[in-house]
């Protein structure tokens, strides 16, 4: 009811011209409408009962049912409805027991009309005030009805992130009318395969119709087979929490995961990738169950998405395998010299090593290789190019590079995109035909750390004397081949130092016969000699 519309109003009296008097009143231009009359209380009580009105006017003393019983009948019908009694001067003690029982107030015989309009505007006037408060919480209640989707969402987002006790949990878990069972959780993430390529196509109109329909199609899915709740978790991600019966059921988490995946291939043009966590028994596991599901869902680096991964069936690997740091330094020299060919050649042979130990390798570990590896290109990109013509490229990969959901496949193509052209860019732009043969000698000497190159030797790579090659070699680097060779071979042994290796065999590796004349020259230019140095990142493993 709006609390502009008209206050209703029954009059009930035996004497017929109070009656007609106060129906006659205009009562119509003070917002009020008669909805009926009565000459008896028993008949008074039926037609307020049936028309509910707003306001009663009736007298105390009447025939069959005096006013008194009428009043407790209505009050006890309708609490909100104000009655006003009119009473004589011997009924005045009767009616300020009646206005204690519920009654708005009286009107004392003989009432003008101005008496009884009074008092009846006085009703009316807390009438519309407690219609502005029912709407209002009317309002409200709509509003919280209407919100109640991203409270609940807002509030499983923090219970998959922060351990929460059930006696906490459950304080809020009917309020927000959660149908879930309050044991046996599993969570997955959902993520739209190659959201950002499609993003880039459509409207950010018809994206929202497209996630609003994965969700809605999810939701059918998950329905069929468990309790769940199920939101977007942001712009290209779903998460979902649902009951498991721990093996009792006719499907499994993973099977359900794999018929969302079916449901959303065969009625849409998307695909998607789910992670899958272990089952927890209590809601203060969630956020195990969830961190499961997230690293289930790095492995789909290794998929072309579309699919399920249980985090029960990942490899779970202890230390991670190191690659070797040789690919970046090669990639970095062929980036430097501008040539794209070779650079073509190391980043295959990079994939090549990746793929065959992908079953043993960590997602996360990859993609902070990868991104080590685009960082120093662009570093060097920077360097070697003028700014307006590199930055396009730069600025292309890391639109590309920021999609989440790249397989390793499209996250090795990327890169050779980059490395590529960039390395195109550098040889249109920056080097002379001295500087890439500098270049191309670097990258042997390199390559021949362990033996006992000569300048010669180097010289005679790139087909140049040993003294114009010296003198090119010093003003590319500026440093001499021989103090260059020292760094690289030193800097070589730190890092097998770092490793664990002993003292000897290190020397042997970077191309030192004597021991005591690598740990001379590793002091010299470190301050430390090669067990010190060693000592001082495995202190419980002392130079034997």
């Amino acid at each position: 009811m709006s609390k502009h519309e008209a206050v209703s109003l029954c009059i009930i009296d035996d004497i017929k011209s109070v009656v007609d008097g106060l129906t006659a009143m205009n009562w119509e231009e003070q917002g009020i409408r008669v909805a009926g009359a009565s000459s008896n209380g028993e008949e008074g009580l039926k037609l307020i009962n049936g028309l509910k009105p707003d306001l009663v006017i009736t007298d105390i003393r009447m025939p069959r049912m005096d006013g008194l019983s009428m009043l407790r009948a209505v009050m006890e019908e309708n609490r909100s409805c104000k009655v006003i009694l009119i009473s004589g001067y011997a009924d005045f003690e009767y009616a300020q027991q009646a206005v204690q029982l519920g009654a708005f107030d009286f009107v004392v015989k003989p009432f003008s009309e101005e008496d009884i309009m009074s008092t009846v505007l006085r009703a009316k006037a807390e009438i519309m005030e407690e219609r502005s408060k029912r709407l209002n919480l009317r309002d409200m209640e709509n509003k919280l009805r209407e919100s109640m989707p991203v409270l609940r969402q807002e509030y499983f987002a923090l219970l998959v992130s922060h351990r929460t006790s059930w006696e906490e949990a459950s304080l809020r878990w009917d309020f927000l009318n959660i149908e879930l069972e309050p044991r046996g959780f599993v969570v997955m993430l959902i993520e739209i395969d190659r959201f950002q390529e499609q993003a880039s196509v459509h409207s950010i109109r018809e994206m929202e119709l497209i996630r609003f329909s994965l969700l809605n199609i999810m939701q059918e899915t998950l329905a069929n087979y468990a309790r769940n709740v199920v939101f977007r978790a942001r712009h290209d991600r779903y998460l979902v929490v649902l009951n498991d019966t721990g093996g009792s059921g006719p499907f499994s988490p993973i099977e359900i995961a794999e018929q969302c995946c079916r449901n959303i291939d065969r009625y849409t043009k998307f695909t998607v990738s789910v992670g899958v966590g272990g089952r927890v028994e209590e809601i203060s596991e969630l956020p195990d169950s969830y961190r499961q599901a997230h690293r289930a869902l790095t492995h789909h680096l290794f998929t072309d998405g579309n699919a399920a991964i249980m985090y029960d069936d990942i490899h779970q690997s202890g230390s991670q395998k190191p690659l070797a740091l040789e690919y970046k330094d090669e990639l970095l020299l062929a980036l430097r010299s501008g040539n794209a060919g070779r650079t073509e050649a190391i980043l295959s042979a990079i994939s090549e090593t990746l793929q065959s130990l992908v079953s043993r390798q960590n997602p996360d570990y990859l993609l902070s290789f990868y991104d080590e590896l685009a960082a120093s290109a662009i570093r060097t990109f920077y360097e070697m190019v003028p700014y307006p013509d590199i930055q396009p490229l730069i600025q292309r990969f890391r639109v590309v590079q920021g999609t989440a959901g790249l397989s390793l496949a499209s996250l090795q193509r990327q890169l050779l995109a980059l490395c590529t052209e960039g390395a195109e860019l550098v040889r249109r732009n920056s080097f002379s035909e001295g500087q890439r043969v500098i270049y191309e000698a670097i990258d042997y000497i390199k390559g021949h750390l362990s033996e006992d190159i000569t300048v010669g030797e180097c010289a005679a790579h790139v087909h140049l004397s040993a003294s114009y090659f010296s003198s090119l070699f010093k003003k590319v680097t500026g440093m001499t081949v021989t103090q260059y060779t020292t760094s690289e071979r030193i800097q070589k042994a730190k890092l097998l130092l770092v490793e664990g290796a002993q003292v000897q065999e290190v020397a042997a590796a970077v191309g030192y016969e004597e021991r005591r004349y690598f740990s001379e020259m590793f002091k010299k230019i470190t301050g430390q000699t090669p067990s010190e140095f060693r000592a001082g990142y495995h202190p419980e493993r002392p130079e034997a």
